[in-house]
């Protein structure tokens, strides 16, 4: 299994454009949404990361717009193959596979403790108040669970099992984040520049 990562916290407004000008109308629509030049990056790299490890997972896959489920999670319309995107502060990450999976990054820092109880059991927020980059990883796992059955986060993320989700570090940009998936296959990390994805 490979996951697939691109920094585009760097990214200039010539290649922005170019990103964005090899979008399909959909997503160009999406991506130019945002006013922030890097969010507007990070949906535009994203979907070209996805369209890669797509293409990589099925060569004959030709990139096109996914749809979007009930619960936020998108799906390719007619293909046997899933996939899971996950971006932030310019990292975006991308997995394809031929069965339900998910995929989550955030940057490690600390977070508000009163976050903790919409994803942490009782027992885990005793441990995350004596590790707190801990927290940041149970965070991704039960992301990525929740985008691995297409319900999203609006539900009980406590009850989502960690079991099975592999967490690894990466650095992009000078910080650190949690990059966590839905599979204990030992993942080979395959880093591209927005450029190559064009």
């Amino acid at each position: 299994m490979k996951v697939y990562l691109a920094d585009c916290s760097a990214l200039s407004e010539g290649d922005l454009s170019r990103c964005l000008g090899a979008l399909p109308a959909g997503r160009r629509a999406y991506a130019e949404r945002y006013r922030n030049p890097l969010d507007r990056a990070a949906a535009a790299v994203g979907f070209l990361l996805v369209a890669y490890a797509l293409r990589e997972a099925d060569p004959a896959f030709v990139p096109a717009d996914w749809t979007i489920g009930k619960h936020g999670k998108p799906t390719l319309p007619n293909s046997p193959l899933h996939f899971s995107l996950s971006h932030a502060d310019g990292l975006c990450v991308a997995v394809a596979a031929r069965d339900p999976i998910g995929l989550d990054v955030e940057r490690i820092r600390p977070l508000r403790a009163a976050l903790l109880p919409r994803f942490c059991t009782p027992e885990e927020i005793e441990r995350v108040g004596r590790d707190p980059d801990l927290a940041v990883a149970l965070w991704t796992k039960r992301e990525a669970r929740a985008k691995e059955n297409g319900r999203g986060i609006g539900q009980d993320l406590v009850s989502l099992p960690t079991e099975g989700v592999t967490t690894v570090g990466v650095t992009a940009g000078g910080h650190a984040f949690a990059l966590s998936y839905t599979s204990e296959e030992p993942a080979e990390t395959v880093w591209l520049t927005p450029e190559e994805l064009l």
